[in-house]
């Protein structure tokens, strides 16, 4: 079947044919000393890497999906060993001597190994000084190829669309050149792609049909057979040598398709049919292919915690599809354990900021109505005009500021909220910027920085009014009678502050005002006298 594409014109490669390998000709009468080149640029359309560019001077790309054959200027294309990466190929004529004007009626053609082809044709007289020129174009949409006639001309050359797609003419200045008024059609179904499915809704890799061998004896995947005069050794996996040399390329093949699919650290939909294709053209045991990018998957998915974690907050959504990427790669429980240990402290992390603060029990004597909410060790950085020293110790984060206790009789210190200026969270601790000195500095040697950073961040925007307690139920000052009876009975029927046990009244640790809640651990026995003190009475 033959096909004529028209100017911006796009047709489906399905449509042709279910195989990925095609070649591209083109016959430009009146410029038969054209140079023919395939540029391979990727989803932002630029050339991102300089071994995608095929001319007469570089005749394939590294894994051969583009080829060059210069005995008929054809280029030879397989898009199934593409690396994910290469979003669009374009077809290019670009000449010295003499304009595309000079083009009478030129053909690009793209065909199949069937024998079906689609023809693009371009007339010299849409042209006039142009000296490189797009033909045809191939492009990755929602995991499908297609192909469409362009006809677009650049003035000044190759220098010119080298430029426009990112590269850089080798001997030659940069200088700004734009392409003929013939504008560079656009794709807008591209632009509004719908995002990808959730991996809880992918299926999992399956493997490769396995061939049917009868023979013990034979090579389960070729089956050829021992003899007396051609023995065939078969190794554990009932495969001749031959063919255990080419599952393991295969095995690599496969681990270099699923580097290029989690590059940006994402793993999409379209990327992991193209994995489940790798499996089933390669001829690979699902379980086998991902054993050997084990290491790999293991990266995707301390990159995709990173990222979920960006914003400062996870969601159950973005826990579920964790939790599905790690069963769709089969993760071993115990290599997958470190990373849902740091799960639980993203997820604790995520309700300190929303203000969901904890309680703790410390050694620490704090004052009447002060709650501790972490209790760590840490080590503070004193630094010096002359020198830098590690100060051994601990920090105690209450409702009301922070403290560090130092060891060894180094002596301490408290920081009010008041005085922070900025958190800055580090992998061994976190970093504090003070309106004082004293204080300010790098607290390293934490077991849970990002717990502490949480818990500093969440205070310290409760102090400044940027966060407000969480209410589980609607906001009311009213007491609940068996919260009046627990308090009572804990605070022992006296004032926590001076032990008068007249004129007691309830009062809210964090005050109403700020979002306190009328719970157990958010009140206390005061005296009336007491109470007043505190400027804060129910």
């Amino acid at each position: 079947m033959i096909q004529q594409l028209q100017r911006g014109q796009r047709l489906t490669l399905d449509g042709l044919t279910a195989h990925p390998h095609f070649v591209l000709r083109a016959h430009l009468p009146g410029v038969e000393t054209a140079d023919l080149s395939v540029f391979g640029l990727n989803e932002a359309r630029q050339l991102s890497d300089d071994r995608y560019f095929i001319f007469y001077n570089q005749t394939a790309s590294p894994e051969r999906a583009i080829a060059l054959v210069a005995a008929d200027q054809s280029f030879h294309i397989d898009l199934a060993r593409l690396p994910l990466g290469i979003h669009r190929l374009i077809f290019v004529a670009t000449t010295d001597e003499q304009p595309f004007s000079a083009l009478r009626r030129g053909t690009a053609s793209l065909m199949t190994e069937g024998g079906d082809s689609v023809h693009f044709t371009v007339e010299g007289e849409l042209f006039q000084a142009e000296r490189a020129l797009i033909l045809l174009e191939l492009y990755r949409y929602q995991g499908q190829w297609r192909v469409m006639g362009v006809g677009q001309g650049f003035s000044g050359g190759l220098q010119a669309l080298l430029e426009s797609v990112g590269g850089e003419a080798a001997g030659q200045e940069e200088s700004p050149a734009a392409p003929s008024s013939s504008a560079r059609p656009t794709d807008p179904q591209v632009q509004d792609a719908p995002a990808s499915p959730a991996p809880s809704t992918w299926a999992p890799l399956q493997s490769a049909p396995p061939r049917s061998v009868t023979d013990a004896r034979a090579c389960r995947h070729c089956g050829k057979r021992s003899s007396i005069f051609s023995p065939v050794k078969l190794n554990h996996e009932g495969l001749c040598r031959d063919c255990a040399h080419g599952a393991q390329q295969g095995l690599g093949r496969f681990r270099t398709r699923f580097l290029a699919a989690c590059a940006d650290g994402i793993m999409e939909d379209h990327e992991w049919q193209d994995l489940q294709q790798t499996i089933f053209r390669e001829g690979l045991d699902a379980k086998a292919a991902l054993d050997f990018v084990r290491t790999d998957a293991l990266r995707l998915m301390e990159r995709t915690l990173t990222l979920a974690y960006s914003d400062g907050i996870i969601t159950a959504q973005e826990e579920s599809d964790f939790a599905a990427l790690a069963q769709l790669l089969r993760i071993p429980a115990g290599l997958l354990a470190p990373l849902q240990t740091e799960l639980q402290d993203l997820r604790a992390a995520t309700r300190i900021r929303e203000g969901h603060l904890p309680t703790v029990q410390t050694t620490v004597l704090l004052d009447a109505g002060e709650v501790a909410h972490l209790e760590v060790p840490a080590t503070f950085r004193h630094v010096t005009a002359t020198r830098s020293r590690d100060i051994v110790g601990r920090v105690v984060v209450t409702n009301r500021q922070l403290y560090f206790i130092g060891t060894a009789g180094e002596g301490g210190w408290n920081v009010q909220y008041s005085k922070i200026l900025r958190i800055e969270e580090r992998p061994d601790g976190v970093n504090l910027e003070l309106s004082v000195k004293k204080g300010s500095g790098s607290y390293h040697h934490v077991s849970r920085p990002l717990l502490l950073s949480a818990t500093l961040d969440a205070l310290v925007r409760l102090h400044k009014r940027l966060l407000l307690m969480p209410q589980t139920e609607r906001a009311s000052r009213s007491i609940p009678q068996h919260v009046k009876i627990a308090v009572f009975h804990r605070d022992q029927g006296k004032c926590v502050q001076c032990g008068d046990n007249n004129y007691l009244e309830y009062d809210h640790v964090i005050p109403h005002s700020l979002g306190g809640a009328s719970t157990e651990n958010n009140l206390q026995l005061l005296c009336r006298r007491c109470n007043l003190q505190k400027s804060n009475k129910i």
